[in-house]
Order: C-alpha cells, then structure tokens, then sequence
C-alpha cells in the first residue's frame, strides 16, 4: 500500500544518529544481537566505500559484495540461520523489523552511513 512506503523510505532521508529504532524491532533483538552486529561490522570494514571512477569500475560496496561478506562473516561464520543473521543488521539500518532489501539500503545509504548505524546499535545492545 502506498500508505506504507513513507515508513519504508523515511530511513534514506534520517540523519544516522536520529533514526528511531521502532519498539517492535528492539524487541525482536535475540542475545547474539550483540555477536551479529560485531561480526557484521568486521566483514563490512573489509569492503571499501569509495564510489569508484566515473565510468562505473572500482566500486566495492555494492549489494553482491555487502551481502557475500555478511553471509560468510554471521551465516557460516557464526552458523546462524539468515533470518536471525540478518535481524539485527536491519535494525540498525532502518530502525524497523521490516525494510526494503536489506544490502541494497546498505548500498544505498554507502558506507560511512551504514557503519554509523550499526555502530549505533551495538552500543546500545
């Protein structure tokens, strides 16, 4: 429903430290919240932010590459399953329990942003 999108898009246009973290996705946060979020934010340093050069090669942070480096890091490295892999990571990212595709927002909002929010998060878990 288009009712709907506003809660799904307003994360793009929130500054890092003032997004909300909705009740219902706090809630959701199992123990290993903290161990995802570490394991997320180790695998994501490795990736690099920089935008590329302006015929498109030398980009790094794209979906693909976010999305291999975090399965390895929390699904095989930490043997989680996706959907209590991922959880925490989407949290932070869009302050809610349900969001657009999750690596495509971290491309979208780049690296600095995306670190900054997980970051976030894991200092309050």
């Amino acid at each position: 429903m288009l009712a709907e999108a506003v809660d799904l898009v307003s994360p793009f246009f929130v500054a890092d430290e003032e997004l909300p973290i909705a009740d219902d996705a706090r809630k959701q946060l199992k123990e290993s919240a903290g161990q995802v979020l570490d394991a997320g934010i180790q695998a994501l340093e490795q990736i690099s932010g920089t935008v590329g050069d302006p015929l498109g090669g030398g980009v790094e942070w794209t979906a693909e590459r976010i999305e291999a480096g975090l399965r390895e890091a929390i699904v095989d490295g930490l043997e989680m399953k996706p959907r209590l892999a991922f959880g925490p990571l989407r949290t932070a990212v869009s302050g809610q329990r349900i969001s657009p595709p999750l690596f495509e927002s971290m491309e979208i909002l780049g690296k600095d942003s995306t670190m900054a929010r997980l970051r976030r998060l894991r200092a309050e878990v």
